[in-house]
Protein backbone atom coordinates (compact mmCIF):
# COMPACT_ATOMS: atom_id res chain seq x y z
CA UNK A 1 0.00 0.00 0.00
CA UNK A 2 1.63 3.56 -0.52
CA UNK A 3 2.65 5.57 2.32
CA UNK A 4 4.07 9.06 1.60
CA UNK A 5 5.36 11.92 3.80
CA UNK A 6 7.24 14.99 3.12
CA UNK A 7 8.56 17.78 5.04
CA UNK A 8 7.73 20.59 2.47
CA UNK A 9 4.42 21.55 1.50
CA UNK A 10 1.88 19.33 -0.25
CA UNK A 11 1.66 19.81 -3.55
CA UNK A 12 1.08 18.43 -7.43
CA UNK A 13 2.06 18.28 -10.59
CA UNK A 14 0.89 21.47 -12.44
CA UNK A 15 1.71 23.52 -15.50
CA UNK A 16 4.58 25.43 -13.79
CA UNK A 17 7.71 23.75 -14.69
CA UNK A 18 9.15 26.30 -11.77
CA UNK A 19 6.74 25.41 -8.94
CA UNK A 20 9.22 23.38 -6.48
CA UNK A 21 6.14 22.01 -4.72
CA UNK A 22 7.01 19.18 -2.98
CA UNK A 23 4.07 16.83 -2.81
CA UNK A 24 3.34 13.46 -0.67
CA UNK A 25 0.81 10.91 0.10
CA UNK A 26 0.82 8.29 3.28
CA UNK A 27 -0.39 5.34 3.52
CA UNK A 28 -0.33 2.38 6.34
CA UNK A 29 -1.82 -0.98 6.20
CA UNK A 30 -1.82 -3.79 9.81
CA UNK A 31 0.13 -6.43 9.23
CA UNK A 32 -1.16 -10.06 10.45
CA UNK A 33 0.81 -9.37 13.87
CA UNK A 34 -1.68 -6.01 13.83
CA UNK A 35 1.35 -3.66 14.09
CA UNK A 36 0.80 -0.65 11.59
CA UNK A 37 2.40 -0.39 8.22
CA UNK A 38 3.43 2.70 7.35
CA UNK A 39 5.83 4.58 4.74
CA UNK A 40 5.40 7.56 1.95
CA UNK A 41 4.95 8.26 -1.32
CA UNK A 42 6.23 11.60 -2.65
CA UNK A 43 5.48 12.67 -6.11
CA UNK A 44 7.42 14.89 -6.75
CA UNK A 45 8.28 15.31 -10.62
CA UNK A 46 6.25 16.34 -13.27
CA UNK A 47 4.59 12.54 -15.16
CA UNK A 48 5.44 11.64 -18.49
CA UNK A 49 3.13 10.49 -20.63
CA UNK A 50 3.12 7.25 -22.46
CA UNK A 51 1.93 6.14 -25.81
CA UNK A 52 -0.29 3.60 -26.47
CA UNK A 53 0.44 -0.35 -26.63
CA UNK A 54 -0.78 -4.12 -26.35
CA UNK A 55 -3.49 -4.15 -23.65
CA UNK A 56 -2.91 -4.77 -20.46
CA UNK A 57 -4.58 -8.51 -20.05
CA UNK A 58 -2.61 -9.25 -23.43
CA UNK A 59 0.65 -7.71 -22.74
CA UNK A 60 0.76 -9.41 -19.47
CA UNK A 61 0.65 -13.08 -20.62
CA UNK A 62 3.88 -13.21 -21.82
CA UNK A 63 5.52 -10.48 -19.94
CA UNK A 64 5.71 -12.58 -16.92
CA UNK A 65 7.96 -14.49 -18.20
CA UNK A 66 10.25 -12.25 -19.69
CA UNK A 67 12.77 -11.82 -16.96
CA UNK A 68 16.34 -11.35 -17.03
CA UNK A 69 18.87 -11.24 -14.00
CA UNK A 70 21.99 -9.86 -13.29
CA UNK A 71 24.40 -9.63 -10.11
CA UNK A 72 23.73 -6.43 -7.92
CA UNK A 73 24.87 -5.18 -4.27
CA UNK A 74 23.83 -2.83 -1.91
CA UNK A 75 26.78 -1.78 0.03
CA UNK A 76 28.22 -5.14 0.35
CA UNK A 77 25.10 -6.89 0.50
CA UNK A 78 24.56 -9.31 -2.00
CA UNK A 79 21.65 -9.05 -4.06
CA UNK A 80 19.64 -9.20 -7.77
CA UNK A 81 18.97 -6.63 -10.29
CA UNK A 82 15.66 -8.43 -11.90
CA UNK A 83 14.60 -7.04 -15.22
CA UNK A 84 10.79 -7.26 -17.11
CA UNK A 85 9.67 -5.54 -19.69
CA UNK A 86 8.01 -2.84 -17.05
CA UNK A 87 10.43 -2.78 -14.30
CA UNK A 88 14.10 -2.72 -13.03
CA UNK A 89 13.69 -4.65 -9.43
CA UNK A 90 16.93 -3.86 -7.00
CA UNK A 91 16.50 -6.78 -4.28
CA UNK A 92 18.86 -8.13 -1.27
CA UNK A 93 16.08 -10.20 -0.13
CA UNK A 94 17.36 -13.70 0.89
CA UNK A 95 14.41 -15.69 0.37
CA UNK A 96 14.53 -16.84 -2.92
CA UNK A 97 11.01 -18.14 -2.94
CA UNK A 98 10.08 -14.46 -2.36
CA UNK A 99 12.65 -13.05 -4.83
CA UNK A 100 11.25 -15.84 -7.36
CA UNK A 101 7.36 -13.97 -6.79
CA UNK A 102 8.82 -10.37 -7.18
CA UNK A 103 8.93 -10.03 -10.82
CA UNK A 104 5.57 -12.00 -11.49
CA UNK A 105 3.44 -10.10 -8.85
CA UNK A 106 4.69 -6.83 -10.13
CA UNK A 107 4.05 -7.30 -13.68
CA UNK A 108 0.12 -8.94 -12.75
CA UNK A 109 0.00 -5.42 -10.27
CA UNK A 110 1.14 -3.68 -13.55
CA UNK A 111 -1.62 -4.94 -15.87
CA UNK A 112 -4.36 -5.08 -12.88
CA UNK A 113 -3.50 -1.09 -12.82
CA UNK A 114 -4.49 -0.81 -16.27
CA UNK A 115 -7.17 -3.09 -16.98
CA UNK A 116 -9.23 -2.85 -13.27
CA UNK A 117 -11.01 0.05 -14.49
CA UNK A 118 -10.61 1.27 -17.44
CA UNK A 119 -7.74 0.44 -20.30
CA UNK A 120 -5.05 2.41 -19.36
CA UNK A 121 -1.39 3.37 -21.41
CA UNK A 122 1.72 1.26 -20.40
CA UNK A 123 4.75 2.94 -18.28
CA UNK A 124 6.93 5.13 -21.07
CA UNK A 125 9.83 3.41 -19.57
CA UNK A 126 10.48 0.57 -17.05
CA UNK A 127 10.11 1.52 -13.65
CA UNK A 128 12.98 1.53 -10.88
CA UNK A 129 12.11 -0.62 -7.62
CA UNK A 130 14.38 -0.81 -4.91
CA UNK A 131 13.41 -4.24 -2.27
CA UNK A 132 15.50 -4.65 0.79
CA UNK A 133 15.98 -7.50 2.69
CA UNK A 134 16.33 -5.18 6.10
CA UNK A 135 15.34 -2.04 7.50
CA UNK A 136 18.54 -0.97 8.03
CA UNK A 137 19.31 -0.64 4.81
CA UNK A 138 16.08 0.91 3.49
CA UNK A 139 16.58 4.05 5.86
CA UNK A 140 20.35 4.39 3.86
CA UNK A 141 19.07 4.42 0.89
CA UNK A 142 15.82 7.13 1.67
CA UNK A 143 18.81 9.44 3.08
CA UNK A 144 20.10 8.80 -0.57
CA UNK A 145 16.86 9.26 -2.05
CA UNK A 146 14.94 11.85 0.18
CA UNK A 147 17.04 13.31 2.47
CA UNK A 148 14.73 16.07 3.23
CA UNK A 149 12.35 13.86 4.09
CA UNK A 150 14.87 10.79 5.68
CA UNK A 151 13.55 11.96 9.38
CA UNK A 152 10.15 11.60 8.81
CA UNK A 153 9.98 8.35 7.23
CA UNK A 154 12.23 7.04 9.63
CA UNK A 155 9.12 7.31 12.35
CA UNK A 156 6.40 5.60 10.27
CA UNK A 157 6.81 2.11 11.22
CA UNK A 158 6.98 -0.44 8.41
CA UNK A 159 6.19 0.04 5.33
CA UNK A 160 7.28 1.82 2.02
CA UNK A 161 7.73 4.71 -0.54
CA UNK A 162 7.66 5.72 -4.05
CA UNK A 163 8.86 9.07 -5.28
CA UNK A 164 10.02 9.86 -9.19
CA UNK A 165 8.81 6.99 -9.92
CA UNK A 166 10.53 5.04 -7.84
CA UNK A 167 9.91 2.94 -5.35
CA UNK A 168 11.54 2.20 -2.17
CA UNK A 169 10.37 -0.96 -0.07
CA UNK A 170 11.99 -3.53 2.55
CA UNK A 171 11.31 -6.96 3.43
CA UNK A 172 7.94 -6.69 5.99
CA UNK A 173 7.17 -10.17 6.36
CA UNK A 174 8.90 -13.71 7.91
CA UNK A 175 10.49 -17.46 7.03
CA UNK A 176 9.68 -16.73 3.25
CA UNK A 177 6.59 -15.36 3.79
CA UNK A 178 5.59 -12.57 1.48
CA UNK A 179 1.56 -10.89 2.09
CA UNK A 180 2.33 -7.59 3.50
CA UNK A 181 5.31 -6.77 1.08
CA UNK A 182 3.74 -7.59 -1.73
CA UNK A 183 0.49 -5.69 -0.77
CA UNK A 184 2.92 -2.95 0.08
CA UNK A 185 4.45 -3.84 -3.32
CA UNK A 186 1.13 -3.22 -5.21
CA UNK A 187 -0.27 -0.02 -2.87
CA UNK A 188 3.22 1.35 -4.20
CA UNK A 189 3.04 0.30 -7.67
CA UNK A 190 0.03 2.47 -8.32
CA UNK A 191 2.03 5.31 -7.03
CA UNK A 192 4.71 4.74 -8.97
CA UNK A 193 2.58 3.77 -12.38
CA UNK A 194 0.82 7.24 -12.32
CA UNK A 195 3.84 9.08 -11.17
CA UNK A 196 5.39 7.70 -14.50
CA UNK A 197 2.35 7.80 -17.01
CA UNK A 198 -0.64 10.67 -15.90
CA UNK A 199 0.14 13.99 -17.33
CA UNK A 200 -1.95 15.30 -14.48
CA UNK A 201 -1.64 13.82 -10.46
CA UNK A 202 -5.04 12.74 -9.02
CA UNK A 203 -6.29 14.69 -5.67
CA UNK A 204 -4.70 12.71 -2.91
CA UNK A 205 -7.64 10.85 -1.75
CA UNK A 206 -8.45 9.08 -5.11
CA UNK A 207 -5.16 8.45 -5.75
CA UNK A 208 -4.76 7.00 -1.92
CA UNK A 209 -8.28 5.40 -2.38
CA UNK A 210 -7.16 3.36 -5.76
CA UNK A 211 -3.65 2.09 -4.33
CA UNK A 212 -5.73 0.79 -1.55
CA UNK A 213 -7.89 -0.63 -4.16
CA UNK A 214 -5.06 -2.18 -5.83
CA UNK A 215 -3.69 -3.97 -2.97
CA UNK A 216 -6.24 -7.11 -2.39
CA UNK A 217 -5.26 -9.89 -4.23
CA UNK A 218 -4.60 -14.02 -3.63
CA UNK A 219 -2.27 -16.80 -5.27
CA UNK A 220 -3.71 -19.72 -6.45
CA UNK A 221 -1.59 -22.73 -7.37
CA UNK A 222 2.03 -21.50 -7.53
CA UNK A 223 3.22 -21.52 -11.13
CA UNK A 224 0.43 -18.97 -11.67
CA UNK A 225 0.28 -15.24 -11.61
CA UNK A 226 -1.59 -13.88 -8.30
CA UNK A 227 -5.75 -12.56 -8.62
CA UNK A 228 -6.28 -9.91 -8.08
CA UNK A 229 -9.92 -9.09 -5.79
CA UNK A 230 -10.21 -5.19 -4.48
CA UNK A 231 -12.75 -6.57 -2.47
CA UNK A 232 -10.34 -9.14 -0.88
CA UNK A 233 -8.78 -6.84 1.45
CA UNK A 234 -9.41 -7.81 5.31
CA UNK A 235 -7.35 -4.86 6.73
CA UNK A 236 -9.18 -2.15 5.29
CA UNK A 237 -12.77 -3.96 5.65
CA UNK A 238 -11.89 -4.65 9.63
CA UNK A 239 -10.76 -1.03 10.11
CA UNK A 240 -13.85 0.55 8.19
CA UNK A 241 -16.02 -2.38 10.77
CA UNK A 242 -14.23 -0.65 14.08
CA UNK A 243 -14.73 2.50 12.74
CA UNK A 244 -18.67 1.88 12.12
CA UNK A 245 -19.15 0.17 15.44
CA UNK A 246 -17.01 3.47 17.55
CA UNK A 247 -19.35 5.97 15.47
CA UNK A 248 -15.84 7.02 13.93
CA UNK A 249 -16.41 7.50 10.40
CA UNK A 250 -14.43 10.62 9.16
CA UNK A 251 -16.97 13.38 7.48
CA UNK A 252 -16.66 13.29 3.51
CA UNK A 253 -15.43 17.09 3.36
CA UNK A 254 -12.78 16.17 6.25
CA UNK A 255 -11.81 13.00 3.99
CA UNK A 256 -11.32 14.95 1.00
CA UNK A 257 -9.67 18.04 2.56
CA UNK A 258 -6.99 17.01 4.65
CA UNK A 259 -3.67 15.22 3.58
CA UNK A 260 -2.90 11.90 4.88
CA UNK A 261 0.74 13.63 6.82
CA UNK A 262 -2.19 15.50 9.25
CA UNK A 263 -3.88 12.24 9.57
CA UNK A 264 -0.70 10.55 10.44
CA UNK A 265 0.05 13.78 12.67
CA UNK A 266 -3.01 12.60 14.60
CA UNK A 267 -1.31 9.00 15.48
CA UNK A 268 -1.53 5.69 13.03
CA UNK A 269 -4.88 4.86 14.52
CA UNK A 270 -6.37 7.90 12.35
CA UNK A 271 -4.29 7.00 9.51
CA UNK A 272 -5.64 3.80 9.27
CA UNK A 273 -8.80 5.01 9.47
CA UNK A 274 -8.59 7.39 6.30
CA UNK A 275 -7.01 4.76 4.60
CA UNK A 276 -10.09 2.41 5.20
CA UNK A 277 -12.71 5.45 3.94
CA UNK A 278 -10.83 6.11 1.19
CA UNK A 279 -10.74 2.66 0.00
CA UNK A 280 -14.26 2.57 0.72
CA UNK A 281 -15.09 5.35 -1.05
CA UNK A 282 -13.12 4.48 -4.17
CA UNK A 283 -15.11 0.89 -3.65
CA UNK A 284 -18.67 3.31 -3.71
CA UNK A 285 -17.93 4.66 -6.24
CA UNK A 286 -17.55 2.06 -8.75
CA UNK A 287 -19.97 -0.47 -7.02
CA UNK A 288 -22.99 1.28 -5.80
CA UNK A 289 -26.27 1.07 -7.10
CA UNK A 290 -25.00 -0.56 -10.15
CA UNK A 291 -22.61 1.56 -10.97
CA UNK A 292 -23.92 5.07 -11.14
CA UNK A 293 -20.78 6.44 -10.56
CA UNK A 294 -18.32 4.21 -12.32
CA UNK A 295 -18.43 6.88 -15.60
CA UNK A 296 -17.67 9.96 -13.64
CA UNK A 297 -14.43 7.87 -12.40
CA UNK A 298 -13.67 6.68 -15.75
CA UNK A 299 -13.36 10.20 -17.12
CA UNK A 300 -11.37 11.12 -14.52
CA UNK A 301 -8.58 8.67 -15.27
CA UNK A 302 -8.97 9.19 -18.88
CA UNK A 303 -8.77 12.95 -18.24
CA UNK A 304 -5.46 12.29 -15.84
CA UNK A 305 -4.31 10.56 -17.88
CA UNK A 306 -4.25 12.98 -21.08
CA UNK A 307 -3.60 15.98 -19.34
CA UNK A 308 -6.76 17.53 -18.78
CA UNK A 309 -8.33 17.07 -15.07
CA UNK A 310 -6.99 20.04 -13.84
CA UNK A 311 -7.96 22.61 -16.28
CA UNK A 312 -11.72 20.81 -16.76
CA UNK A 313 -11.89 21.01 -12.85
CA UNK A 314 -10.86 24.66 -12.63
CA UNK A 315 -13.25 25.54 -15.24
CA UNK A 316 -16.26 23.88 -13.86
CA UNK A 317 -19.02 26.02 -12.96
CA UNK A 318 -20.22 23.98 -9.86
CA UNK A 319 -16.11 24.19 -8.91
CA UNK A 320 -16.13 28.47 -9.29
CA UNK A 321 -20.00 28.21 -7.72
CA UNK A 322 -18.68 26.68 -4.80
CA UNK A 323 -15.66 29.39 -4.10
CA UNK A 324 -12.82 27.34 -5.90
CA UNK A 325 -10.58 29.72 -7.95
CA UNK A 326 -7.53 29.14 -10.18
CA UNK A 327 -5.10 26.87 -9.46
CA UNK A 328 -5.68 26.68 -5.78
CA UNK A 329 -8.22 23.96 -7.08
CA UNK A 330 -5.11 21.54 -7.95
CA UNK A 331 -2.18 22.85 -6.41
CA UNK A 332 -2.71 21.38 -2.72
CA UNK A 333 -4.49 18.09 -4.01
CA UNK A 334 -7.21 18.02 -1.44
CA UNK A 335 -10.73 19.22 -1.48
CA UNK A 336 -13.94 18.69 -2.87
CA UNK A 337 -13.72 20.00 -6.07
CA UNK A 338 -12.50 16.60 -7.93
CA UNK A 339 -16.09 15.64 -7.02
CA UNK A 340 -18.64 18.49 -8.22
CA UNK A 341 -16.82 19.24 -11.06
CA UNK A 342 -16.96 15.57 -12.55
CA UNK A 343 -19.07 13.11 -9.79
CA UNK A 344 -22.03 15.69 -8.29
CA UNK A 345 -23.55 18.27 -7.79
CA UNK A 346 -25.26 17.49 -4.12
CA UNK A 347 -22.25 16.52 -1.67
CA UNK A 348 -25.04 16.11 1.50
CA UNK A 349 -27.08 13.31 -0.64
CA UNK A 350 -23.30 11.55 -2.13
CA UNK A 351 -22.16 11.52 1.40
CA UNK A 352 -25.16 10.14 3.32
CA UNK A 353 -25.31 7.23 0.38
CA UNK A 354 -21.19 6.84 0.93
CA UNK A 355 -21.96 6.51 4.71
CA UNK A 356 -24.57 4.06 3.64
CA UNK A 357 -22.65 1.85 1.88
CA UNK A 358 -19.57 1.54 4.05
CA UNK A 359 -22.31 0.30 7.00
CA UNK A 360 -23.69 -1.98 4.74
CA UNK A 361 -20.62 -3.17 3.91
CA UNK A 362 -19.11 -4.16 7.16
CA UNK A 363 -22.94 -5.63 7.87
CA UNK A 364 -22.18 -8.33 5.28
CA UNK A 365 -24.89 -6.37 2.99
CA UNK A 366 -22.11 -5.62 0.50
CA UNK A 367 -19.38 -7.90 -0.70
CA UNK A 368 -17.10 -8.00 2.05
CA UNK A 369 -13.57 -7.85 2.34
Amino acid sequence: MSLVVAAGPLGCRTDDPTDAANPSAIAALPSLAAAPTSGSDLVTDEATPSEASRPAAEASASESREVGRAVWDFLGRPGQLIRTPNYEIHTTIRHEQVVDRLPVFMEAALAHYRSAIIDLPAPPRPMPSFVFHDREDWETKTVEVVPEQAGQLRGLGRGGYSTRGIAVLYYLDWSGRSRDTLAIAAHEGWHQYTQTTFRDQLPLWLEEGLATYMEGHRWGRPDTPPEFQPQRNWERWSTLRSVIRRDRLIPLQELVSRSPQEFLAEGKGDLLTYYAQVWALTRFMLEHDGGRYRDPLERILRDAVAGTLHGTTMRSPRVIAAGGRGRMVTRSRVGPWLLLAYVTEDLRSFEAEYEQYCRDLVAGRGRQG
